[in-house]
């Protein structure tokens, strides 16, 4: 997978990872939020890739008002 297909589908699925109540508030993005957004990645596409990837990735496409946990940058 490409990175640029990588940001897109980022792009798709960030935002209904985000506004799952059962994940958190969606205020903070945990290594829950994460987890969740890697496997549903992997099963948009087919395959899985590794997790560490999306990790680099999604940094960058989080709203400014949303927060990094701690763990997920480890």
């Amino acid at each position: 997978m490409s990175v640029v297909e990588l940001d897109v589908l980022i792009d798709r699925l960030l935002p209904q990872i985000l506004a799952d109540r059962d994940l958190g508030d969606g205020r903070v993005f945990t290594q829950l939020h994460l987890n969740n957004l890697w496997a549903l990645s992997c099963l948009h596409v087919g395959e899985c890739f590794d997790e560490k990837i999306l990790a680099e990735r999604v940094i960058n496409h989080l709203p400014p008002r949303v927060l990094i946990a701690r763990e997920v940058g480890a």
